[in-house]
């Protein structure tokens, strides 16, 4: 199969009367596949494009794209032979209008909701039941789609571009943006909105992004083109583009993360990101390391993350964030026979406490005064209470129930001092466009297990 499309390729490559030099490409905002940074074009469309030109010895680059609002584009892909507009949604309304080449990436766009509004859609019924005010982008699928479903027009608001719909959502003047859940996502991390303050309410359609060419091109060029993606698609460019293989470091720190008797990394934060990599076709490689050298790795080397890990103001910066993975109880225990009473912090200067070395909660109790005594790992604290060697351990309350219970100790809680969300932080080299989508497949995940079936 491979050697036949070599051939195809090669055979393509050289009997096509003219050159992709002779087409115009255009494109809009709509990242992590098109953007513009510091006035140059960026994404993985952008990407995939100047391979298709190397490879089929085009001499054009990122640099010869044009760069226009999307309605523009759209009506001169329509209008002007010759015109090559991406990324564009491929549907069966537009499917007559151009000639396709890809596919590039798999897009789903959703309604987006702020998580306290409490809005929950079940299907289009609802939304217009609602009456929901919902921000679009004109000639966006997501505009289209609503249209199609009979979505009254005094329902939907256009918006001058994606940033000013985040924030008509943002502020309220809008109940639901529609959009492309990977792109929503990517803008709320660069325009330093909180991504968990957002969550997806209803997918209104999931189609592939092509590259869209008039349809009076010449059929050879677009054959030329597709050959040469699908030959890239064969070296892995594509999914080198999307983002490689990034490194997940963790720790043992059951249920979240652990080992199980097979050798596998598992729980229930590792699982949840196993899913959303599957899901948003990305590659991850997990590592079970000591936790300080997990953190530690994460924060120096390239292409590294860690998980799962408090985002404390003093982490914030050094990180790029994506979660929230789980919930975290913060608590304070004694052996059941212990002769300790204590409900709080305060309660504990006098003892000896334990927790490990660089974890979030040690390093809290320690803020307020808490004398810690610092293992190397987590499991220590369980045969250090044991021997005798602390008299109170502070850790997740999830954790502790899980190794109590492994090791068939007694533990008593002597009480809660905060509740915290679990993250995978990543070195800010990893590539935008694979927070983007791990983000927008993570929170789909979590959708799905909060949905009462």
């Amino acid at each position: 199969m491979k050697k036949w499309l070599m051939l195809l390729w090669v055979l393509l490559s050289s009997s096509a009367a003219g050159g992709l030099e002779e087409l115009s490409y255009i494109t809009e905002e709509y990242p992590p596949y098109n953007y513009q940074h510091d006035n140059r074009l960026e994404g993985i469309s952008i990407e995939l494009l100047e391979r298709i030109f190397a490879e089929t010895d085009t001499p054009l680059s990122r640099e010869d794209v044009l760069y226009y609002p999307w309605a523009r584009g759209y009506d001169t892909a329509l209008s002007e032979p010759g015109t090559v507009l991406f990324s564009t949604t491929r549907t069966a309304q537009r499917e007559a209008l151009f000639q396709w080449v890809g596919p590039i990436a798999t897009d789903r766009v959703t309604l987006i909701a702020r998580r306290d509004s409490g809005i929950q859609l079940s299907g289009m019924r609802d939304v217009i039941d609602g009456d929901y005010r919902i921000a679009v982008i004109l000639e966006d699928i997501g505009a289209q789609r609503l249209q199609e479903a009979g979505v009254p027009e005094s329902q939907i608001h256009a918006a001058m571009s994606n940033v000013s719909a985040l924030r008509m959502l943002e502020h309220g003047r809008v109940d639901l943006w529609a959009y492309g859940e990977d792109v929503a996502f990517w803008l709320m991390q660069k325009e330093g909105v909180p991504t968990t303050d957002f969550a997806p309410t209803l997918t209104i359609s999931e189609s592939d992004l092509y590259y869209a060419l008039h349809r009076d091109t010449d059929p050879r060029l677009v054959e030329r083109m597709q050959a040469a993606l699908d030959h890239l698609r064969e070296q892995g460019i594509v999914s080198e583009i999307l983002g490689g293989t990034i490194a997940f470091n963790t720790e043992e720190y059951p249920p979240y993360n652990y080992q199980d008797e097979s050798g596998k990394i598992t729980g229930s934060a590792t699982q949840l990101l196993r899913e959303a990599l599957n899901d948003a076709e990305l590659d991850a490689d997990f590592r079970l390391l000591p936790w300080a050298r997990a953190l530690t790795e994460a924060q120096l080397r390239e292409r590294h993350c860690v998980y799962s890990t408090t985002r404390t103001p003093e982490r914030e910066s050094l990180f790029t964030w994506v979660g929230p993975l789980v919930s975290s109880t913060w608590a304070a225990f004694a052996l059941e026979e212990a002769d300790i009473e204590a409900d709080s912090l305060d309660d504990l200067s006098g003892l000896r406490v334990g927790s490990f070395r660089e974890d979030a909660v040690g390093q809290y109790a320690a803020s307020q005064g808490v004398p810690i005594v610092v293992a190397s790992a987590e499991r220590e604290n369980i045969g250090r209470l044991q021997a005798g060697l602390i008299d109170a351990w502070v850790t997740g309350e999830q954790t502790a129930s899980f190794l109590a219970e492994e090791a068939g100790l007694a533990l008593r809680r002597l009480f809660v001092f905060n509740e915290v969300d679990l993250y995978l932080a990543c070195h800010p080299s990893v590539p935008d466009q694979f927070i983007a989508r791990l983000q927008a497949a993570l929170d789909r995940a979590r959708s799905r297990k909060e949905t009462p079936q």
